[in-house]
């Protein structure tokens, strides 16, 4: 059987031979007259039984060829794809919008309370009594501004708006009371009205046309500044949009609490030292569970299997995130973060890192689904919990994604500033981009890092698998993992270690250390 390569030699050779049999008998046309000699050879019989013969196969090899080049076309254009979706460095586009400064917030209805307004009446000689007659009358809720049960609603107009007899105000089912707190145009002084329900957030928009922020998109767009303008969609935005989130502080301090610890070193079926040797090959040096426990049985003489190794990684992980997310880390006020991903059973899975560029610390590293505004705030907001004062100049450096800007006014709105410093796409177009790509830079290593360490261990079967990876894999960047850009030193340099400590002895002190960090 003839392989690719040697099919290919062997069309090179049968080229070869054509070019030099055509390069020597064309000029014979240019003669007046051919010798006998020559002739005789050229008009042999032989020879041009062959040159016969040759013309044949020529031809059934021109037909198998075609037969053949739909199939290697298909093949080809198969292997293109392939290569395409294996590759890690192509880009994933992000949403694109713009965000505008905060609006200004006046609560203009107060939260009353219906059985208060009850005594009042009562004490006033006005005896509020529930409603007697409703026909076709279905709403089953209460008041969203005193809270009165529906036998104190009245359909008000017969299309949808109900009122209450209690406190006098009208709605409809999709009122709330935060519906009715005042978000007024900072640049007009009108009051917003929504506009989109999205699912981390509400749309606001001025719809005033006198608004001195929809007369200056307009005179941009009149004198052809279409591009900045422009959406992702392809529309162009003239008036000033405010996104109220549905989440708030609590919401993010809520999703940051532990796990129960519910796994003692005591009981493992090994000694700890295995414990550590585990930690050693499935972490620091990125192996598979299998592997880690190929080399545990053919190097060391131990008999462990590879799901034992997920199981101690899971348990370790849970012991040690304490100690992560709550050391008293020695962070400078610069902070550069970027998103990434990697593949969790097929599905794009959004890695949000932060780390301080100076000392090497990463300071956020939660995985999630989505790479949207909530997570973004969610990964600033783990950050910050790592000061225990915040920096009144801090800095945060990222990349264009306007999701951080969206994240850099919720925190604003909840009185937490910081400076936002975005390098935008691969060239340096503006001073900005030029002055802090080099700490861009320094977040992406860290993502190529990161990879080389997760794709060793052939990925995860579930989003919660690759996170307690990920604490592992952080522990050991900021405390085991000797940086050359630090001269040789790991991040946290607090002499936690004996100098010549063992790797897998090193992985027992933090697990000691952690128990000081349980909530």
């Amino acid at each position: 059987m003839q392989s690719i390569p040697q099919l290919i030699e062997l069309f090179k050779h049968f080229q070869s031979s054509a070019f030099i049999f055509f390069t020597q008998i064309e000029p014979l046309i240019l003669a007046d007259s051919i010798p006998d000699s020559l002739n005789s050879k050229i008009n042999n019989t032989d020879f041009l039984n062959l040159v016969q013969d040759c013309q044949n196969s020529l031809q059934r090899l021109d037909d198998y060829i075609n037969v053949l080049h739909p199939l290697i076309a298909k093949e080809i254009k198969r292997l293109i794809k392939k290569q395409k979706s294996s590759s890690n460095d192509r880009m994933i586009p992000y949403a694109d919008f713009t965000i505008d400064k905060a609006p200004i917030f006046e609560k203009t209805v107060q939260t009353l309370n219906f059985e208060q307004l009850l005594e009042e009446a009562l004490k006033a000689g006005k005896e509020i009594k529930p409603v007697r007659y409703r026909p076709d009358f279905s709403f089953e809720g209460v008041c969203p501004f005193c809270g009165a049960p529906h036998e104190y609603i009245y359909d008000n107009n017969g299309r949808g708006q109900y009122r209450c007899k209690v406190c006098r105000n009208t709605f409809t089912v999709k009122t709330t009371a935060s519906d009715e707190a005042g978000i007024y145009c900072p640049y007009c002084g009108r009051k917003l009205f929504k506009h989109h329900d999205r699912k981390n957030y509400v749309v606001y928009v001025c719809p005033g046309n006198k608004c001195s922020y929809y007369k200056e998109k307009k005179k941009l767009y009149k004198e052809g500044h279409y591009v900045e303008l422009e959406t992702s969609s392809k529309q162009y935005r003239f008036r000033y949009h405010y996104r109220d989130f549905k989440f708030d502080m609590n919401t993010l301090k809520t999703i940051s609490n532990h796990e129960d610890i519910d796994f003692d070193l005591n009981k493992i079926h090994f000694d700890q030292k295995v414990l550590g040797l585990v930690l050693t090959y499935y972490v620091n040096y990125g192996l598979s569970s299998r592997k880690t426990a190929l080399i545990l049985r053919q190097v060391h003489g131990l008999k462990i299997s590879h799901q034992t190794v997920v199981n101690y990684a899971s348990k370790v992980s849970k012991l040690i995130k304490p100690l992560v997310d709550n050391y008293p880390y020695q962070l400078t006020n610069t902070l550069s973060g970027d998103e990434t991903y990697i593949k969790v059973r097929g599905k794009n899975q959004y890695v949000f890192f932060w780390s301080d560029p100076h000392t090497k610390i990463i300071t956020s590293y939660t995985i999630y689904a989505n790479r949207d505004t909530k997570n973004a705030c969610q990964s600033i907001y783990d950050c910050l919990s790592k000061y225990k004062n915040i920096p009144e100049d801090l800095l945060l450096i990222t990349d264009g994604n306007p999701i951080y800007n969206a994240a850099q006014l919720f925190f604003h709105i909840n009185g937490i500033d910081f400076i936002l410093k975005q390098v935008i796409g691969v060239k340096n177009k503006d001073e900005e981009s030029k002055e802090y790509r080099p700490y861009k830079q320094i977040e992406e290593r860290l993502n190529r890092t990161y990879k080389q360490n997760y794709y060793g261990t052939n990925g995860y079967h579930t989003l919660k698998c690759a996170n307690d990876y990920m604490v592992l894999y952080v522990c050991f960047f900021n405390f085991l993992r000797q940086h050359s850009s630090l001269k040789f030193k790991t991040p946290v340099d607090d002499n936690l270690f004996n100098k010549d400590s063992l790797m897998q002895d090193r992985w027992l002190k933090l697990i000691e250390l952690s128990a000081q960090y349980y909530n």
